[in-house]
């Protein structure tokens, strides 16, 4: 627990960090960043779904892991989505792609 809380410490202090000016993205990199978030939606939603199956069968304390988990992915791909600049969406990806992670380890052990 104190690892995935320590996991969204640090991506929400690297988001705060990447709030300096940035250049505007080119077309192509909007693209790509769109197409990784699109991604990462996918393999969530493929994981989530795998999860909630599990979760009846986990001991509370790993389904309070893996909901926490789930809340902290769903929130990290909207934030990605909306963020203003290339570096928010890329800090927003990186937390949700952990916390994706983190579902996918916590329900496989």
């Amino acid at each position: 627990m104190k690892k995935l809380l320590t996991a969204a410490l640090c991506a929400v202090s690297m988001s705060l960090a990447s709030c300096a000016t940035m250049p505007t993205p080119s077309t192509a990199q909007a693209a790509q960043i769109g197409t990784a978030i699109d991604r990462a939606q996918a393999a969530y939603d493929r994981i989530a779904a795998a999860a909630e199956r599990i979760l009846p069968f986990l001991s509370p304390e790993r389904q309070a892991r893996v909901r926490l988990a789930m809340a902290l992915t769903e929130r990290g791909l909207i934030a990605a989505r909306n963020a203003a600049t290339i570096a928010e969406q890329l800090a927003a990806l990186r937390q949700a792609e952990a916390a994706t992670a983190t579902i996918e380890t916590t329900t496989s052990n």
